[in-house]
């Protein structure tokens, strides 16, 4: 990339920072959901238990802490602010465009990774949850981390130890911290999709497991072990109640039709609609060129495929639905627009 190159690219990150984040203090918080995971990081800066999440003094077992973590450590640092409340949620967000952008340079090219970048950051439904005091966000930057991490290792030479596999093993532990269990289930969900349609075994070598699962247990196991020990209920209220009852039923009462996600997705991804189905298209396409190695190459563009395909279907597939469930679908529809338009 040329000198002139990089002055665009650092200004574009420097001007997407300032609006990214300049604009959390402008509204007061939204109830319940902002009020809340506002609230929960304050009480943990109160009574110093970092360990136990509350919630007006009640135990509040519904998700993980990486996120009432960040956002104490945000009170305690700059003080309990409208935009310190909303500092994670937009950090993640700043930060899953820049690692979709760097993702999509080193797989597919500059200005695949450039324009993808772009297509995300000018998004609809990812600029609102960006804002917004929940959960989801994290979640996405965590899931992205994972599943480009695997997109980074798998491509290179089978030979080669990747580093990127470890830091994808890291970002599915963060992700359980962000929101439990959903964190490494669709990861893994497409992991194995890819391996079963492709049917290239070789791939469950690659995935270093002496020392992914070391580094997945020694991120995210010992708040489990920390919480469980100090709650005794806490195990069944949080794996059976917040995740297998969550999905399998309308307990929740946050039913939707079958359909429920196809306006989310099309408001979503507003201006780049025209593209999409073409994009999807395209990006299976890419893979199939002549000119891509021999055997089984890996290929990354049916994974982003399988990637944005299998999220939307299982959340379609849940008895609970919020529009937000289907953000950690948009950096690989991104991706897959630009492919689709570079690679015609």
């Amino acid at each position: 990339m040329t000198s002139r190159g990089m002055a665009v690219l650092s200004s574009s990150r420097l001007l997407l920072a300032a609006v990214w984040l300049g604009t959390l203090d402008f509204r007061k918080l939204v109830r319940p959901d902002e009020g809340r995971y506002a609230e929960i990081p304050r009480e943990m800066v109160a009574t110093g238990d970092w360990v136990t999440p509350r919630l007006n003094a009640i135990k509040y077992f519904e998700k993980p802490p990486l996120q009432y973590w960040a956002t104490a450590t945000a009170y305690t640092v700059f003080g309990e602010h409208h935009w310190t409340a909303r500092l994670w949620p937009a950090l993640c967000g700043f930060l899953c465009v820049l690692f979709t952008w760097f993702a999509g340079r080193r797989l597919f090219g500059d200005a695949v990774g450039f324009y993808a970048a772009l297509i995300l950051a000018a998004s609809p439904g990812f600029i609102i949850v960006a804002q917004i005091n929940t959960l989801d966000m994290g979640l996405t930057l965590f899931m992205t981390g994972t599943l480009l991490c695997l997109l980074l290792a798998l491509s290179e030479p089978p030979a080669k130890k990747s580093p990127w596999m470890i830091a994808a093993w890291a970002c599915a532990a963060l992700a359980m911290l962000s929101k439990g269990l959903i964190g490494i289930v669709l990861p893994g969900m497409v992991f194995v999709a890819y391996l079963l349609w492709h049917r290239d075994w070789r791939l469950l070598t690659r995935l270093r497991w002496s020392w992914g699962l070391p580094v997945f247990f020694i991120i995210a196991a010992p708040w489990f072990v920390l919480v469980q020990r100090a709650n005794p209920e806490f195990f069944d209220f949080f794996f059976i109640h917040e995740h297998f009852r969550r999905f399998s039923t309308g307990e929740h009462r946050r039913p939707g039709a079958w359909w429920y996600f196809v306006p989310v997705l099309m408001f979503s991804m507003l201006p780049w609609i025209p593209q999409l189905v073409r994009a999807l298209v395209n990006g299976w396409k890419y893979d199939a060129r002549p000119g891509s190695g021999s055997g089984k190459p890996f290929m990354p563009a049916r994974f982003l495929l399988l990637w944005s395909i299998l999220i939307f279907l299982f959340f379609s597939r849940s008895g609970s639905k919020l529009p937000s469930y289907i953000l950690p679908m948009l950096p690989a529809l991104a991706l897959l627009i630009e492919i689709g338009r570079a690679h015609v």
